[in-house]
């Protein structure tokens, strides 16, 4: 499954934050069918509100549709596209070194269009976070971000006017392979070891 979520700030329309990946995420599902590509397990994207309010849509999505264990069996990954606009360059691992190895070499035929780097960190406060929470693979983009921070994000400047074209359709390849790669494997993508406590 890949997402972003739609979110304003009471003066902007929220193009950066979340809105380029919004369309980054119905660019790739709308790539894969063109492509018309039949993969081994279901694509989904989802669309999340509530991010900006403690992720209310992502952990109401998990209540209504993966609240048991057969169920999160069924998702072999999320793949988030927040935060921050500008390209994607690969991807938050969350610490999860096996992961790592598999979207590693998915990253490889990717480098020509700038995608880099997948790294252990984590980050939070977006939208795989609650995935992540039940034990589920959830990883969210690293993006550019092209002045997100000191610029767009919550601001009355994120307008559509600081989303470029060729950065979403680089967003949207990206999301799309990583989908494909995903829905062709025989396994899961293997969740993150349990935090020690």
């Amino acid at each position: 499954m890949i997402g972003a979520h739609l979110d304003s700030w009471h003066t902007g329309t929220g193009a950066t934050d979340n809105g380029d990946g919004v369309i980054a995420a119905m660019e790739a599902m709308r790539i894969l069918a063109a492509l018309n590509v039949q993969p081994r397990r279901t694509i989904r994207v989802a669309l999340w509100s509530g991010e900006e309010q403690r992720l209310l849509g992502a952990r109401a999505y998990l209540r209504q549709h993966l609240d048991d264990p057969a169920s999160r069996n069924k998702l072999a990954v999320y793949l988030n596209d927040d935060p921050g606009s500008g390209k994607t360059l690969g991807f938050y691992m969350e610490r999860n070194q096996a992961a790592k190895a598999i979207f590693d070499a998915w990253l490889e035929p990717l480098k020509d269009l700038g995608v880099t780097r997948n790294i252990d960190e984590a980050i939070g406060s977006t939208d795989h976070v609650p995935f992540d929470e039940v034990g589920m693979p959830g990883f969210n983009a690293i993006k550019d971000f092209d002045n997100y921070d000191v610029r767009t994000r919550h601001t009355n400047a994120d307008f559509s006017d600081r989303v470029t074209e060729d950065e979403l359709k680089q967003s949207a390849i990206v999301l799309a392979t990583f989908a494909w790669h995903a829905a062709q494997r025989n396994e899961k993508i293997p969740p993150r070891a349990p935090r020690a406590r």
